[in-house]
């Protein structure tokens, strides 16, 4: 059950990337999808917290999966 719990996870975050990937590239593409956000810089830096913190999550569940491994 644990390694199930782990791989869902590591699904869940790897999707948060992609989905935060997209949205990065909307706002650092000039898109005009997005005049409601005068504060372009704040929001891409909100997006890149985001992404640091999906990164280390993953990075973790994929340490942990190693070492279900061994």
């Amino acid at each position: 059950m644990r390694v199930l719990i782990l791989n869902a996870l590591a699904a869940k975050y790897s999707a948060e990337l992609e989905v935060l990937a997209v949205n990065l590239e909307n706002y650092l593409s000039g898109s005009v999808g997005v005049p409601e956000h005068p504060d372009l810089v704040g929001e891409v830096d909100k997006l890149i917290e985001q992404v640091a913190a999906a990164e280390e999550k993953l990075k973790i569940i994929n340490d942990l999966l190693k070492i279900e491994e061994v």
